[in-house]
C-alpha cells in the first residue's frame, strides 16, 4: 500500500506474510476479511522536501548536511551504507529532521566545530559544542538547535559502518548534558529540550513510532551493528522521534529573517559569530546587518549604512576579517573588522565599513563568497548574467579598495542573451601550474537549474585572467528550477598530497523542491 500525507510525504506498507498461514486453515474467510485482518508493517521510503530549499550548510567537519525549506522543515542528510547487487555502496539519506516549523524557512548555518580541547563537549565553555546551528524563516526570530544524544549515537553507527576502522568518539558516547531526543508541542514552535514531560498527549493521533528501547538498540554504539540490522527512521519517526531541542532564540530583527552566514574561528577555542538580514522596508535602519554571539545569546553589533533594501546574500572570510554583503540595491559592500577588538566578541563586535562598490552588477547580486584559500578573493553572481571575480587590495593606512580581476557569463545559457546566476561557491581547494600561477575551484548555479565547475586565477602574477570550465553537470542531473544555494564539503588540508587527485563533493539545493549532491575527481597539478 502507498499512502500520501497531507505535508507532501509518501509512506509504503506491506502485508505481513507470517501469520497468513494460520489464516488460510479457515477455508471459510474471504479475501477481503483477510485483508482487514491482515498486519501491514510500515517500509522505508522516499523522502525529501515537497517545496523550494531555500538554503543548506554542511557540518563543519563534513560529517553530514543540513538542509532547510519553504515546506517549514529542517532536515539531516547522512551518507548511508547499504549492499546492492552483493556490492557495498553509500547513499545519502535522510536520517534525521531537526526542525518542524509553523512558519517557512529561508536560511541556516552551522556555528558549532570540533575542537582538539578536552572540553570540546561542554556547555559551559567559551566556544560552542559541536553539532549546533541557527535558523531563520518568515519570522523576526532566529532560532538556536543542538543535536540530541540520540543523533549523534546515529550519526556514529553510519559512520562506524562506512568504516569499521572508526575509533569511539564523543559522538558515541554523548555528553550527560544532552538530552535524549526532543519533541514538539502540540500548540508550539519551540523543540523542547526535555524527555521527562510526557509526550503521548502530543503524538496520540499522530500513529505509533519506534519505541524509545529499540530507538536505542538500534543506534547504540557499543552494539556490533550491521547493514542489514541497522533500524533508520521512518517517515514518521523523522518528524516526531528525530527533532533537535531548541536551545535559545535571538531578538532583534524588525521583520521577516533572509539570510545568515558563520564565522568559525580555526582554532575552534573562540566564540563563533553569526551575521543575518532581513527584509528592508527601503531604508537604511531596516537593511540593517546584525551580528550575533549566539552564546551569550545577545546581539553585538548593527551594521548600518551600508544598503538601502533588503541584503540578500552574506558571506564572512575564512579568517573573519571581512564581511561582504549585497542584494537589491546592487551594491557589493566590504566590512572589516576591528583589530583593537578582542575575537570572543564578549559585549561588542565592530566592523566598519571600509569600502563599497556602486552598481557592481547592473541587476540584483544573488551570491557572494570569499575564497577560503585567498581571503582577500571575492566573488560574485547576478541576475545581470555575469560572475566576476573581486580582490580586496588593503593599503598601508588600513583603506580598502576593491579590483575587478575577472568577468564572465556560465557557458549554459545557450541562445538567450543572458542566464541569471543564482549561486557561486568557491572550493577549499588550490590548483598550481608549472609556473607557480594559483587557480580556484568555482562552483555557479543558475536559475534554469544548470551547475558548472570552473577553475579561476586567484594569484596576482596572471597575466591572462582567463577562467576555464572544468565540468559541466550534464541537464539530466541538474536542477529543472532555480539553484538558490551551493556549498562545498569541507575537507582535511593534506600536505604531502599536494599532487594527487582529490575527490571533492559539493551540494546544491534549488526551487524544484531537490537537494543534489555531486562528486568530482580534480588534482592540485594544473
Amino acid at each position: 500500500i502507498v499512502g500520501h500525507g497531507y505535508g507532501g510525504s509518501l509512506h509504503f506498507w506491506t502485508q505481513d506474510c507470517s501469520s497468513q498461514e494460520e489464516e488460510k486453515k479457515d477455508d471459510d474467510m474471504m479475501e477481503e476479511d483477510a485483508l482487514v485482518s491482515a498486519r501491514w508493517v510500515a517500509n522505508p521510503c522516499v523522502t525529501g522536501h515537497f517545496r523550494s530549499v531555500e538554503d543548506l550548510a554542511w557540518d563543519p567537519e563534513g560529517e553530514y548536511l543540513l538542509t532547510t525549506s519553504s515546506d517549514q522543515t529542517t532536515r539531516l542528510w547522512s551518507e548511508v551504507s547499504c549492499v546492492v547487487n552483493g556490492k557495498k555502496v553509500c547513499r545519502w539519506m535522510e536520517v534525521g529532521r531537526p526542525q518542524v516549523h509553523g512558519y517557512d524557512m529561508t536560511s541556516i548555518a552551522c556555528i558549532g566545530r570540533k575542537s582538539n580541547h578536552a572540553q570540546s563537549d561542554d556547555p559551559t565553555a567559551e566556544k560552542e559544542p559541536q553539532h549546533r546551528f541557527v535558523s531563520g524563516a518568515d519570522e523576526k526570530v532566529l532560532r538556536v538547535f543542538d543535536a540530541p544524544a540520540s543523533t549523534l549515537r546515529l550519526l556514529h553507527t553510519l559512520k562506524k559502518l562506512r568504516d569499521p576502522a572508526t575509533p569511539t568518539s564523543s559522538s558515541a558516547t554523548p555528553a550527560e548534558w544532552r538530552v535524549e531526543r526532543a519533541f514538539l508541542p502540540s500548540l508550539g514552535l519551540s523543540n523542547k529540550a526535555t524527555v521527562e514531560i510526557d509526550v503521548r498527549e502530543s503524538n496520540k493521533f499522530a500513529g505509533p513510532t519506534i519505541p524509545d528501547e529499540d530507538l536505542g538498540d538500534a543506534i547504540d554504539p557499543r552494539a556490533e551493528v550491521s547493514m542489514e540490522d541497522l533500524k533508520l527512521p521512518m517517515e514518521r519517526d523523522l518528524g516526531a522521534t528525530m527533532l533537535w531541542p531548541e536551545t535559545r532564540k535571538l531578538f532583534g530583527h524588525d521583520s521577516e529573517v533572509v539570510c545568515l552566514d558563520s564565522y568559525l574561528a580555526s582554532s575552534g577555542s573562540d566564540a563563533p559569530l553569526v551575521a543575518s538580514s532581513c527584509k528592508a522596508k527601503n531604508d537604511v535602519a531596516s537593511a540593517a546587518i546584525r551580528l550575533w554571539n549566539v552564546k551569550l545569546g545577545k546581539c553585538v553589533g548593527i551594521l548600518k549604512g551600508g544598503h538601502r533594501s533588503t541584503v540578500s546574500t552574506l558571506s564572512f572570510s575564512r579568517d573573519g576579517k571581512y564581511l561582504a554583503s549585497s542584494g537589491k540595491d546592487r551594491r557589493i559592500c566590504i566590512w572589516k573588522k576591528s583589530d583593537h577588538l578582542s575575537a570572543e566578541y564578549n559585549d561588542s563586535c565592530e566592523y566598519q565599513l571600509t569600502t563599497a562598490m556602486d552598481s557592481a552588477h547592473k541587476r540584483i547580486v544573488w551570491s557572494v563568497h570569499f575564497c577560503p584559500g585567498k581571503p582577500n578573493i571575492l566573488v560574485s553572481g547576478s541576475r545581470d548574467g555575469f560572475v566576476k571575480l573581486w580582490r580586496i587590495v588593503e593599503g598601508d593606512d588600513g583603506s580598502l579598495d576593491m579590483k575587478e580581476m575577472l568577468k564572465f557569463e556560465p557557458l549554459c545559457k545557450g541562445n538567450k542573451k543572458s542566464e541569471p546566476v543564482t549561486a557561486v561557491s568557491f572550493a577549499d581547494f588550490i590548483s598550481r601550474s608549472d609556473d607557480g600561477i594559483e587557480y580556484g575551484l568555482l562552483s555557479i548555479g543558475t536559475e534554469c537549474g544548470r551547475v558548472e565547475v570552473w577553475k579561476v586565477p586567484i594569484s596576482e602574477n596572471d597575466p591572462n585572467f582567463d577562467a576555464k570550465l572544468v565540468f559541466s553537470v550534464p541537464a539530466n542531473e541538474c536542477h529543472f528550477d532555480s539553484v538558490k544555494k551551493i556549498a562545498w564539503r569541507p575537507v582535511g588540508c593534506n600536505g604531502d598530497e599536494v599532487l594527487s587527485p582529490t575527490i571533492l563533493t559539493f551540494a546544491t539545493c534549488g526551487e524544484d523542491c531537490g537537494v543534489r549532491i555531486f562528486m568530482l575527481q580534480v588534482s592540485r597539478k594544473v
